[in-house]
C-alpha cells in the first residue's frame, strides 16, 4: 500500500487576530469529505498584556475529535493551562516552546499536519492499473485562470 503524503500548513497571526472559531471550522471542513486527514493541530499564543504562553497541541483521528478540545481550549482559562502543560510535555514540546519562545506578545502561530488520503489511493489505482505517477505539483490557481483566460 502507498503512503500517504503528509503536508505541513502554517499560519501567522498577529496581536489583532480575532479566533472565535472560525479556523476550527476550517479544519473540521477538510477531514468532512475523507479525502484528507487531520494528523495533528499545534497552536501556539503568547498573551499580549503578560506574555503568557498558550499552547494546544491535538492529534487528529481520535473518538473526540479536534473541535471539542479545541473548543475547551479557546474558552476555559483551567483547560487552556492543562492544554499548555501537556503540549510543552509532550513529544511536540520542544518545538511548542521554540515557536512560543520567538512569538511577539499577542503573537500567534498555528500548524496543521494534513494526510492527503486521495493521494495514496490514486497512486494504488495508478499502480494497478500499469500506470506510473509523472508529476504531482500545486499550480497557482489565479495564474492558471489568467493563462486559460487569456
Amino acid at each position: 500500500m502507498t503512503a500517504a503524503p503528509v503536508q505541513l500548513l502554517t499560519f501567522a497571526f498577529g496581536p489583532d487576530a480575532v479566533f472565535e472559531g472560525q479556523m476550527l471550522g476550517a479544519v473540521e471542513r477538510l477531514e468532512s469529505g475523507g479525502a484528507l486527514r487531520i494528523v495533528q493541530v499545534i497552536f501556539v499564543r503568547r498573551d499580549a498584556t503578560d506574555g503568557t504562553l498558550s499552547a494546544f497541541a491535538h492529534r487528529g483521528g481520535t473518538a473526540g475529535g479536534i473541535a471539542g478540545p479545541a473548543l475547551e481550549f479557546r474558552l476555559d482559562e483551567d483547560e487552556r493551562r492543562r492544554s499548555t502543560e501537556r503540549a510543552l510535555a509532550g513529544v511536540a514540546g520542544t518545538g511548542v516552546r521554540e515557536l512560543g519562545d520567538e512569538l511577539a506578545p499577542g503573537a500567534a502561530v498555528a500548524a496543521v499536519f494534513v494526510e492527503h488520503r486521495w493521494r495514496a489511493d490514486l497512486a494504488e489505482a495508478t499502480k494497478r492499473t500499469g500506470g506510473i505517477a509523472v508529476s504531482s505539483d500545486f499550480v497557482d490557481a489565479e495564474a492558471l485562470a489568467r493563462e486559460l483566460s487569456g
